[in-house]
């Protein structure tokens, strides 16, 4: 491998290690009134030459609910999460900045940030059952 080769093969991977696509994390704390959490990464980040270190703590995390219909009612039930501190979640981080999406729900929003796959626009999926 050339020393060209060797440089891009490192640059790209330095890249994808730090494209966030989805984790288990600990619940630190949950609002449930505001449907938000505060989570740590259960991975470490490893940089060249540097020891592993954990990520940080990842802030006003909203959470998905889920909605049902229970025995085959026509009426359908949303049911909202409770989490407690110290549970393990599967968390998923958009493609884009969550930002506009979020301020207004339900509309085709343009990109208002350059984040990509950031650990600031996280989401928790739900539970993982250990």
């Amino acid at each position: 491998m050339s020393e060209d080769d060797k440089f891009l093969h490192g640059f790209i991977r330095e890249k994808l290690l730090n494209l966030h696509t989805a984790m288990p994390c600990r619940v630190v704390s949950y609002d449930e009134e505001r449907r938000r959490a505060v989570v740590q990464p259960l991975f470490m980040t490893k940089e060249r030459g540097k020891p592993p270190a954990p990520l940080p703590l990842v802030q006003n995390v909203p959470v998905l609910s889920q909605r049902y219909r229970v025995d085959g009612s026509p009426d359908t039930y949303e049911y909202v999460p409770v989490y407690q501190p110290g549970d393990v979640v599967f968390v998923a981080f958009s493609e884009r900045a969550l930002d506009a999406a979020l301020a207004a729900p339900g509309q085709v929003v343009p990109p208002d940030s350059d984040r990509h796959h950031s650990l600031n626009d996280a989401v928790i999926v739900g539970v993982m059952a250990l």
